[in-house]
Protein backbone atom coordinates (compact mmCIF):
# COMPACT_ATOMS: atom_id res chain seq x y z
CA UNK A 1 0.00 0.00 0.00
CA UNK A 2 3.06 2.47 0.71
CA UNK A 3 4.41 1.92 -2.85
CA UNK A 4 0.92 2.38 -4.40
CA UNK A 5 0.82 5.68 -2.68
CA UNK A 6 4.60 6.74 -2.72
CA UNK A 7 3.82 6.19 -7.00
CA UNK A 8 0.69 8.02 -6.72
CA UNK A 9 2.42 11.23 -5.06
CA UNK A 10 5.50 10.76 -7.43
CA UNK A 11 3.12 10.88 -10.35
CA UNK A 12 0.92 13.96 -9.11
CA UNK A 13 4.22 15.87 -8.67
CA UNK A 14 4.98 15.06 -12.60
CA UNK A 15 1.58 17.09 -13.46
CA UNK A 16 1.41 19.57 -10.83
CA UNK A 17 2.34 23.31 -13.04
CA UNK A 18 5.83 24.46 -11.39
CA UNK A 19 8.03 26.82 -12.26
CA UNK A 20 11.87 25.71 -14.16
CA UNK A 21 14.20 26.85 -16.96
CA UNK A 22 12.88 28.79 -19.98
CA UNK A 23 11.06 26.32 -22.38
CA UNK A 24 14.25 25.31 -24.50
CA UNK A 25 15.00 22.07 -25.62
CA UNK A 26 13.76 18.76 -27.21
CA UNK A 27 9.70 17.73 -26.97
CA UNK A 28 8.01 13.96 -28.18
CA UNK A 29 3.80 14.45 -28.81
CA UNK A 30 0.93 13.05 -29.82
CA UNK A 31 -2.37 12.92 -30.07
CA UNK A 32 -5.28 12.91 -32.15
CA UNK A 33 -6.73 14.64 -35.43
CA UNK A 34 -9.72 15.91 -37.21
CA UNK A 35 -9.74 17.43 -40.49
CA UNK A 36 -12.31 19.10 -42.50
CA UNK A 37 -12.34 20.42 -45.81
CA UNK A 38 -12.85 24.48 -46.81
CA UNK A 39 -12.81 24.58 -50.29
CA UNK A 40 -14.31 21.87 -52.06
CA UNK A 41 -12.03 19.86 -54.69
CA UNK A 42 -12.95 16.62 -56.77
CA UNK A 43 -12.42 14.29 -54.83
CA UNK A 44 -15.13 16.33 -52.26
CA UNK A 45 -13.70 14.80 -49.21
CA UNK A 46 -15.49 14.49 -46.26
CA UNK A 47 -14.33 15.31 -42.92
CA UNK A 48 -11.34 12.87 -41.11
CA UNK A 49 -10.19 11.62 -38.28
CA UNK A 50 -6.64 10.00 -37.28
CA UNK A 51 -3.62 10.94 -35.44
CA UNK A 52 -0.36 12.52 -35.25
CA UNK A 53 3.30 12.40 -33.69
CA UNK A 54 5.43 15.13 -33.39
CA UNK A 55 9.23 15.64 -33.06
CA UNK A 56 10.19 19.62 -31.56
CA UNK A 57 13.17 21.38 -30.85
CA UNK A 58 12.81 24.38 -29.05
CA UNK A 59 16.11 26.63 -29.82
CA UNK A 60 15.20 29.76 -28.50
CA UNK A 61 12.62 30.31 -25.38
CA UNK A 62 10.50 32.14 -28.39
CA UNK A 63 11.67 29.49 -31.69
CA UNK A 64 10.91 25.98 -32.22
CA UNK A 65 11.47 23.79 -35.09
CA UNK A 66 8.90 21.09 -35.42
CA UNK A 67 8.92 17.56 -37.79
CA UNK A 68 5.46 15.85 -37.68
CA UNK A 69 4.14 12.84 -38.97
CA UNK A 70 0.00 12.07 -39.14
CA UNK A 71 -2.33 10.18 -40.85
CA UNK A 72 -6.35 11.10 -41.43
CA UNK A 73 -9.27 8.48 -42.77
CA UNK A 74 -12.24 9.85 -44.96
CA UNK A 75 -14.47 8.92 -47.31
CA UNK A 76 -15.32 11.12 -50.34
CA UNK A 77 -17.71 11.65 -53.59
CA UNK A 78 -16.83 13.04 -56.95
CA UNK A 79 -19.65 15.29 -57.36
CA UNK A 80 -21.31 18.02 -55.31
CA UNK A 81 -24.04 16.89 -52.90
CA UNK A 82 -23.25 13.20 -55.01
CA UNK A 83 -23.30 10.04 -52.54
CA UNK A 84 -20.20 9.18 -50.78
CA UNK A 85 -19.19 6.40 -53.56
CA UNK A 86 -15.20 6.45 -52.84
CA UNK A 87 -14.12 5.08 -48.76
CA UNK A 88 -11.36 4.63 -47.32
CA UNK A 89 -9.14 7.95 -48.38
CA UNK A 90 -6.41 8.01 -46.53
CA UNK A 91 -4.70 11.91 -46.04
CA UNK A 92 -0.96 11.51 -44.70
CA UNK A 93 1.38 14.18 -44.14
CA UNK A 94 5.27 12.81 -43.86
CA UNK A 95 6.92 14.75 -42.84
CA UNK A 96 5.53 18.21 -42.08
CA UNK A 97 8.45 20.27 -40.95
CA UNK A 98 7.31 23.98 -39.52
CA UNK A 99 8.56 26.65 -37.56
CA UNK A 100 6.82 27.97 -34.45
CA UNK A 101 6.89 31.13 -33.20
CA UNK A 102 5.70 31.98 -29.23
CA UNK A 103 4.29 35.19 -28.46
CA UNK A 104 4.91 35.11 -24.49
CA UNK A 105 8.34 34.44 -23.33
CA UNK A 106 10.19 33.42 -20.32
CA UNK A 107 8.58 30.05 -18.78
CA UNK A 108 4.80 30.31 -18.55
CA UNK A 109 1.87 27.53 -18.12
CA UNK A 110 -0.17 28.66 -21.00
CA UNK A 111 2.15 29.27 -24.27
CA UNK A 112 0.31 30.16 -27.26
CA UNK A 113 1.95 30.13 -30.83
CA UNK A 114 1.50 30.76 -34.57
CA UNK A 115 3.01 28.06 -36.88
CA UNK A 116 3.83 27.99 -40.97
CA UNK A 117 5.85 25.40 -42.53
CA UNK A 118 5.81 23.09 -45.82
CA UNK A 119 4.62 19.56 -45.66
CA UNK A 120 5.02 16.49 -48.09
CA UNK A 121 1.50 14.89 -48.50
CA UNK A 122 -0.19 11.63 -50.18
CA UNK A 123 -3.78 11.37 -50.42
CA UNK A 124 -4.50 7.35 -50.93
CA UNK A 125 -6.59 5.76 -54.06
CA UNK A 126 -9.84 4.72 -51.78
CA UNK A 127 -12.05 2.21 -52.61
CA UNK A 128 -12.47 3.03 -56.13
CA UNK A 129 -9.98 3.25 -59.04
CA UNK A 130 -10.45 7.22 -60.11
CA UNK A 131 -7.25 8.76 -60.33
CA UNK A 132 -8.25 10.18 -56.10
CA UNK A 133 -4.47 8.93 -55.09
CA UNK A 134 -2.00 11.05 -55.45
CA UNK A 135 1.32 13.23 -53.75
CA UNK A 136 2.02 17.35 -53.34
CA UNK A 137 3.87 19.85 -51.80
CA UNK A 138 1.59 21.63 -49.40
CA UNK A 139 2.03 24.75 -47.01
CA UNK A 140 0.32 25.50 -43.84
CA UNK A 141 -0.09 28.25 -41.02
CA UNK A 142 -1.27 27.39 -37.85
CA UNK A 143 -2.47 28.88 -34.28
CA UNK A 144 -2.39 27.17 -31.00
CA UNK A 145 -1.30 27.26 -27.58
CA UNK A 146 0.25 24.63 -24.77
CA UNK A 147 -0.31 24.45 -21.39
CA UNK A 148 2.15 22.86 -19.17
CA UNK A 149 1.14 20.71 -16.40
CA UNK A 150 4.42 20.79 -15.07
CA UNK A 151 8.21 21.17 -16.34
CA UNK A 152 7.95 17.68 -18.18
CA UNK A 153 4.43 17.03 -19.84
CA UNK A 154 2.21 19.41 -21.79
CA UNK A 155 -1.53 19.56 -23.13
CA UNK A 156 -1.41 21.38 -26.31
CA UNK A 157 -4.32 22.06 -29.05
CA UNK A 158 -3.66 23.91 -32.77
CA UNK A 159 -5.78 24.86 -35.90
CA UNK A 160 -3.52 24.46 -39.45
CA UNK A 161 -5.05 25.89 -42.73
CA UNK A 162 -3.02 23.77 -45.45
CA UNK A 163 -3.22 24.37 -49.19
CA UNK A 164 -1.75 20.97 -50.98
CA UNK A 165 -1.99 20.36 -54.64
CA UNK A 166 -1.55 17.05 -55.33
CA UNK A 167 -0.62 15.14 -58.47
CA UNK A 168 -3.15 11.98 -59.55
CA UNK A 169 -1.32 11.09 -62.26
CA UNK A 170 0.77 11.59 -65.46
CA UNK A 171 -2.15 11.73 -67.83
CA UNK A 172 -4.96 13.84 -68.36
CA UNK A 173 -6.23 15.30 -65.70
CA UNK A 174 -3.29 14.70 -63.64
CA UNK A 175 -3.53 17.16 -60.53
CA UNK A 176 -6.37 18.71 -57.94
CA UNK A 177 -5.67 20.64 -54.70
CA UNK A 178 -7.13 19.80 -51.30
CA UNK A 179 -7.60 22.52 -48.53
CA UNK A 180 -7.99 20.85 -45.20
CA UNK A 181 -8.73 23.00 -41.70
CA UNK A 182 -6.43 20.01 -39.48
CA UNK A 183 -7.81 20.33 -35.90
CA UNK A 184 -4.70 18.69 -33.29
CA UNK A 185 -4.42 17.86 -29.87
CA UNK A 186 -1.42 16.26 -28.20
CA UNK A 187 -0.06 15.38 -25.04
CA UNK A 188 4.16 15.93 -25.00
CA UNK A 189 6.88 14.97 -23.12
CA UNK A 190 9.55 17.68 -22.78
CA UNK A 191 13.53 16.68 -22.30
Amino acid sequence: MKKIFALFIMMAALFLPQSGAARQGFSLGLGPMGNIYVIDSVPILDPGIGGSMFFQYRFHDQVAFETTFFLTAQDGKTTPGGAVNDTGILLLGMPVADIKLFFLGGDRTFDPYISTGLGLYWLTEGSNNNSTGGLGLGTQIGLGFDYYLGDVVSLGFQGIFRSVPVITSLGTPNSTAIFPYSLMGNVAFHF
